[in-house]
């Protein structure tokens, strides 16, 4: 399980660094890519990314003070939502 959670979290993270490169390539008319053209795909891997990451924080935490990394996860994903919610993209 813990495998699993931890393969998807750097899963999230090489698909956001892609939607990061594909969004700027796209938002700079160096190529046409039709999702990419707004940050909306870019906020989706954002938030996926940080609630995968906040949960495999959570699954691998060994004492209490650890708790700040997933809280500030899940506050960056949030945040994102929020952002997508106002219709910021």
């Amino acid at each position: 399980m813990k495998k699993a959670i931890s393969l998807l979290g750097w899963i999230g993270v090489v698909f956001t660094i892609v939607a990061l490169i594909l969004t700027l390539l796209t938002t700079y008319h160096f190529t046409y890519v039709k999702y990419f053209n707004d940050y909306y795909t870019l906020q989706w891997s954002i938030f996926g990314t940080m609630i995968i990451w906040a949960v495999n924080m959570i699954v691998f935490r060994t004492n209490f003070r650890n708790i700040v990394y997933p809280i500030t996860c899940i506050v960056i994903a949030c945040v994102t939502m929020f952002f997508m919610h106002m219709k910021v993209f």
